[in-house]
């Protein structure tokens, strides 16, 4: 297996798990504070530490480093997008445009692009006498109650209300908030908001006229808009529901409605989020990894986690939610920044009440630096807790859980633990100056509360390499077609439980998200004290051996010994087609498997030396192949339910009778990974190709 490891190959990998933009200014930090180390003492000094604590401390009080990384990080200040009132009115003005032409979505996107470069009402009242903010959100309400999203616009009503309204406008916002309630069906609310807008038009005889005239009217919405609105205000806890929006909502469509599944069977006693079907056992050549506590059947949830901590990608800054991750519709911002939205008051107080108030001012540093998600993930395990929470985990780290997944100490060499013990200085250095440490960040040398923080850092950036997941939705077309659809990356997440999950080329369960929550479920049959495996990205159906071998080698670390790749399985481009079908023999105890075709239907054995017919088999094994094609049909009629209870069943009937590789089978657990997953995170933004 060495033809498989590639050490120039290996070393890209690890540098791009800290800094992905080939444009960023780390890896030229890295390269001035090397020339004065020099390579000699990089490895024969640095190298030799056996600890964090040690990497930590000598990276700042070494003669060798401490001058230049002091100059360097001297430098470090806040840097990040800015609001501005007139670029606000700007937008709020082309979208009042676009709202006129009857152009719905592009006065919907402008309304609030003006709603997040807005400033704090009355922080600049050169523009809008201060009341930027409040008339984006008035006009955005007005677009979204042409949209029918009443639940929305009710939303930024009373925003703008809470932002000081104009009074002209006060009598038309109760106005509208008795049409929205009316529409969600809340009768007393919106005979209490009508009151008081007649109230207010008292001497408007006129408007009292077309008041009346509403208040009389109905309003016809889909009954799914009212659901999904009512319960977007009243149920919006994540630990209950989650609500992945459809960019289509725009011209008028609907949201996806996604409920968190809950785990199959008990719930484990020690792993909370998982099933007690899940066991966790620990060798010296696997390490920690699941195994089946008890047959599992396709499809079973095994696990439904919430991240320890999750980062949205930069480039979704502007489509999802920083803090939940959900497709924004109506997004509000950050009081000071204008770098990052949230799909709600309740989204965005949480972020601004925990890590955003340490990252807002930095993000555009942190971004132009050109770490990667990774790193970002690294330091939002410590701004998401506040830094005597912090402190307590460190003092506690054999208890959390996180602390002891893996990092592969042992493996690394200097010039890796090097680069990232300066990434952990430099995301240190973040945190002083954004005032983490209620000080001034004048002094760059850490004292040992900010030593203690800088070492969790530096352990996060080793872990995160090897157990963070993607979090992923699925883009399709308007129509929903599996065919056209898309898994694209959002974000990044570290999952305790998830991460003990071991890998395997023909992995034993599947993986989709719903919010920033992780679901597992069996993607094929388990006996009891069987190994539960997941894929870290190289499948065999997809990838040939050396492919898998040289990215498993490369990113991860270990050569994969699964039966794909001990046997090499052929994918299903490279021959799968040409592999002979298998059948179990009959008798119970018997493990011998029969290669088709057979001569005849009674054969002896060579195993168990009886004489069975495998007439039985034959037609099992062709009726499972009928059933993928029946669940396939399901899939484009698009009934992803019905499809995925056909796959199931027959994926537990051919693991009964026969045995992988089976190209059928392996097809058709690919499309029941797609229709699980469009349970999750989907969005229909693809175009159609004809």
């Amino acid at each position: 297996m060495a033809k498989f490891i590639n050490e120039a190959y290996t070393t890209i990998c690890s540098e791009r798990t800290l800094q992905t933009n080939d444009n960023g200014f780390f890896m030229d930090f890295v390269k001035l504070i090397k020339k004065h180390a020099g390579d000699s003492w990089i490895d024969n000094e640095f190298g030799k530490l056996k600890s964090d604590k040690e990497r930590i401390r000598c990276i700042y009080l070494s003669e060798r480093t401490q001058k230049p990384i002091v100059n360097v990080l001297s430098n470090v200040q806040e840097v990040f997008r800015t609001k501005s009132a007139g670029i606000s009115q700007g937008k709020r003005l082309e979208a009042e445009k676009a709202f006129q032409k009857g152009d719905l979505r592009s006065s919907l996107m402008l309304y609030s692009q003006s709603v997040l470069r807005s400033p704090e009402t009355c922080i600049n009242n050169h523009f809008d006498s201060g009341g930027t903010l409040s008339l984006a959100l008035w006009g955005r309400s007005e677009v979204l109650m042409a949209l029918k999203e009443y639940s929305l616009a009710l939303n930024d009503i009373q925003s703008a209300l809470k932002e000081n309204l104009p009074n002209i406008f006060k009598a038309d916002a109760f106005w509208r908030m008795g049409k929205c309630y009316k529409a969600m069906g809340e009768k007393i609310r919106a005979t209490v908001s009508f009151d008081l807008c007649e109230k207010l038009l008292e001497n408007n005889k006129k408007r009292l006229e077309e008041l009346h005239i509403d208040r009389e009217m109905s309003i016809t919405v889909d009954l799914a808009t009212i659901k999904i609105g009512f319960l977007h205000n009243i149920l919006n806890e994540r630990w209950k529901i989650s609500l992945t929006w459809n960019t289509v909502i725009l011209t008028g469509g609907h949201p996806i409605f996604c409920l968190i599944p809950s785990v199959d069977g008990e719930v484990h006693e020690i792993y909370p989020c998982a099933s007690r079907k899940i066991q966790i056992n620990e060798s010296e050549k696997l390490g920690k990894y699941a195994v089946a506590n008890n047959d599992i059947r396709t499809g079973e949830t095994l696990v439904v986690e919430s991240p320890y901590a999750a980062c949205l990608l930069p480039e979704m800054f502007g489509t999802h939610c920083h803090h939940c991750f959900e497709r924004l519709k109506a997004p509000v911002g950050c009081p000071d920044c204008a770098n990052v939205a949230f799909c709600s008051m309740a989204c965005r107080n949480k972020a601004v009440c925990s890590y955003h108030k340490y990252e807002c001012k930095f993000l555009d540093l942190l971004i132009g630096s050109g770490m990667s998600i990774l790193s970002h993930t690294a330091l939002r395990m410590i701004t998401q807790n506040e830094l005597s929470t912090c402190l307590e985990i460190y003092k506690n780290k054999s208890s959390e859980r996180v602390y002891s997944l893996c990092t592969n100490a042992e493996k690394r060499c200097a010039d890796d633990f090097f680069q990232r013990t300066l990434m952990a200085v430099f995301l240190l250095r973040c945190l002083q100056k954004a005032g983490y440490f209620r000080t001034s960040g004048r002094d760059a040398i850490p004292s040992e509360d900010e030593f203690c923080v800088g070492e969790l850092l530096l352990f996060h950036l080793q872990m995160l390499q090897f157990s963070a997941h993607e979090i992923y939705e699925t883009r399709k077309t308007a129509d929903c077609c599996f065919k056209d659809s898309r898994t694209i990356s959002i974000g990044v997440g570290i999952y305790p439980t998830v991460a003990l999950f071991n890998h395997d080329c023909y992995p034993a369960v599947t993986r989709h998200f719903v919010g920033k929550d992780i679901v597992i479920k069996a993607s094929r049959p388990l006996k009891r004290n069987e190994i539960i495996a997941e894929n870290y990205g190289p499948i065999f159906t997809r990838k040939c051996l050396q492919e898998r071998q040289i990215c498993l080698n490369s990113r991860y670390w270990f050569q994969c010994q699964c039966n794909a790749c001990m046997f090499n399985w052929p994918t299903i481009d490279g021959g799968l087609d040409n592999f002979s079908k298998r059948v179990k023999c009959p008798t119970e105890s018997c493990s011998y498997y029969f290669t088709l075709p057979l001569l005849k239907d009674s054969v002896k054995c060579p195993k168990c030396s009886k004489e069975v017919t495998l007439t039985q088999q034959y037609q099992s094994l062709k009726l499972c192949e009928e059933q993928y094609e029946i669940g396939s049909q399901l899939m484009n009629e698009n009934r992803p339910k019905e499809a995925i209870a056909i796959f199931c069943k027959a994926i537990d009937t051919f693991h009964r009778i026969s045995c992988p590789p089976h190209k059928e089978t392996h097809t058709a657990q690919e499309k029941l990974q797609l229709c699980v997953a469009s349970f999750g995170n989907v969005s229909e933004t693809l175009v159609r190709r004809n």
